[in-house]
């Protein structure tokens, strides 16, 4: 049995019919044929009704079996390529989100060995997209930010901090003036929304939802924290955030929230479970699991 086998007869069951599957691999028909019963042969059964005429009945429930089977197969054989060739380059990759990164840099700096820096390539996207990227194989390791604890088929999450959002505003702004707030004391104030791909999004509905309070949005879907954190410093709004995300920053006031709203900033360490990390690896993830966060 071979890899094309396979995609000659996934594509066939999708599109259940030889001429169109031969077209789209630009081969001839007979060697989709011959593709599937060097399958039939393989398990000992037959995958394709050739005696049925309609179309819904042309794959027969082995054959379906070895289409959901298949298309694993060949994920894991895709995702398998991926991971020696980049072994091959010697290449450490990482995914960090923006507001994570600022959070750990100087201290990935400090704790890792000058050559494994050399070698260490930093994947910068949103949370979501990282994990998908690990899931689908195109990444091996990645710091994860979720609104609570990680738990996805295929990858094993090391929680490495758990941090509470707080509200920042406009060292200029009239709240400034305090050290804590209630979210429900804030139904008039304008808010600086954070882009969909930023779990903060997430963070706002679920405060406005557990206190009742739909503050007005002052901007929608900022997709930078940097043009956040300019807006709320030159007052055109407040914002939610992290409080390790703005430390030392200029202009901007970081208020406690005292609403009991269970939700945090989670980080989490991310490796798809099927992987096998080198050596330089190990000594990363462990590196990164003494990380101060606080």
């Amino acid at each position: 049995m071979n890899s094309r086998d396979l995609k000659y007869f996934i594509e066939l069951v999708e599109l259940r019919n030889y001429t169109q599957v031969a077209k789209a691999f630009k081969v001839s028909q007979p060697t989709i044929t011959q593709a599937v019963q060097r399958l039939e042969k393989e398990f000992q059964t037959k995958l394709v009704n050739s005696e049925r005429n309609h179309r819904d009945d042309m794959i027969t429930r082995s054959g379906i079996l070895l289409y959901e089977n298949a298309k694993v197969m060949l994920g894991q054989l895709s995702t398998t390529h991926q991971e020696i060739e980049r072994s091959k380059h010697r290449q450490i990759q990482i995914g960090v989100p923006p507001i994570i990164g600022k959070m750990v840099i100087s201290q990935v700096v400090e704790k890792l060995q000058p050559q494994l820096l050399k070698r260490l390539k930093i994947i910068s996207m949103g949370s979501h997209e990282l994990l998908t990227e690990v899931t689908k194989g195109h990444l091996d390791l990645a710091l994860i930010a979720s609104t609570e604890p990680l738990h996805v088929s295929q990858i094993t999450a090391n929680p490495l901090a758990a941090l509470p959002f707080k509200l920042i505003v406009s060292e200029h702004h009239p709240l400034a003036q305090y050290d804590q707030l209630s979210f429900a004391q804030l139904g008039q104030e304008r808010f600086i929304n954070f882009d969909q791909q930023y779990i903060h999004q997430l963070a706002f509905q679920t405060y406005c939802d557990y206190t009742g309070v739909k503050p007005s949005i002052a901007v929608y879907r900022i997709p930078d924290i940097s043009w956040v954190k300019e807006l709320v410093r030159q007052n055109y709004g407040i914002s939610l955030m992290v409080e390790q995300a703005v430390r030392n920053e200029p202009g901007i006031k970081v208020i406690e929230l005292t609403d009991e709203v269970p939700i945090k900033f989670y980080i989490s360490l991310v490796i798809r479970q099927s992987y096998v990390m080198s050596p330089e690896e190990q000594g990363i993830v462990e590196d990164f699991k003494s990380i101060d966060f606080s």
